[in-house]
């Protein structure tokens, strides 16, 4: 663990910087919705143990495993950070961090600014099958499909089979962002920061890029709609030469979400090696 060095960043909320995304981290309207008022202690980046796929077909997959496909796999990245909050009430409905569960309970948790809250933020590659596979399995799992007639049963169908295909992602790069505090199970600072974010906005200075300085900007984005839900964010996937951004020559994938500024929130670095399967780069 090393010092964040991020109360410059973030203390002064008020500060004309954060009023406007041109010379800072926020417009005035969000700045004033915004919880966070200080780093307080450490930035951590979580040495999760990666863990294989599953040697089964996703459909014969256990709860458990889709939920390590989803949390602990090559395809998710976790960092964790300590903030300091203003006095708030959330309310947060139950989630597979990001992924609805209908059977989880709601929790509303009231965080004060003397205690710091424990984040643990973490990035999907949405678009990669494994991840988009699990997602299918849970919701299989958590559906009572016997229950069902024909037609909830072809909608259900279709809906899964919607999201596994995944159109959008043919053509796109697409990535999630969500948290979940250890401490205060009801605070979200991802939905506190991107609830009301504007795609012009977030353009200035979201990207992904590889180790050679290639970048594909945002062309999308799809704000979390309540405490527990995910970022979404698009990046087209071919340039104007038709070339990937990623391919199994590549080392780096590297995730800014944060404003150029020096933050572990949103800078993820993750080794393309580990995103192949047969040789070639799942993403």
């Amino acid at each position: 663990m090393k010092n964040c060095g991020l109360n410059k960043y973030l203390v002064k909320v008020h500060d004309h910087r954060f009023r406007s995304f041109k010379g800072g981290f926020m417009t005035s309207g969000l700045c004033n919705k915004l919880l966070m008022i200080g780093v307080v202690c450490l930035s951590i980046t979580l040495a999760f143990g990666q863990q294989p796929l599953p040697k089964e077909p996703y459909q014969q997959w256990s709860k458990e495993a889709a939920e390590k496909v989803l949390n602990d796999s090559a395809w998710a990245k976790r960092q964790e950070l300590r903030l300091k909050f203003d006095k708030e009430s959330q309310k947060a409905a139950g989630s597979y961090s990001g992924v609805s569960s209908a059977a989880a309970a709601q929790a509303q948790t009231e965080v004060t600014s003397d205690i710091p809250v424990d984040f643990v933020f973490t990035l999907r590659l949405r678009s990669a099958l494994p991840i988009r596979q699990a997602v299918v399995r849970l919701r299989n799992l958590e559906t009572d499909i016997e229950k069902m007639n024909k037609q909830q049963l072809e909608a259900f169908d279709k809906q899964t089979s919607g999201l596994l295909a995944c159109p959008a992602c043919a053509q796109n790069y697409v990535l999630t962002l969500s948290s979940k505090s250890k401490t205060n199970p009801g605070a979200d600072a991802v939905f506190t920061l991107f609830k009301g974010a504007r795609l012009a906005d977030l353009q200035r200075y979201v990207f992904i890029a590889n180790e050679r300085g290639e970048r594909r900007s945002l062309i999308h984005f799809v704000p979390p709609k309540v405490p527990g839900d995910e970022a979404t964010f698009f990046f087209p996937r071919l340039n104007d030469q038709s070339a990937p951004l990623l391919s199994a020559d590549n080392k780096q994938l590297i995730v800014n979400l944060s404003d150029n500024r020096p933050t572990s929130v949103g800078n993820f670095q993750i080794d393309v090696s580990t995103l192949l399967i047969n040789g070639k780069v799942e993403f």
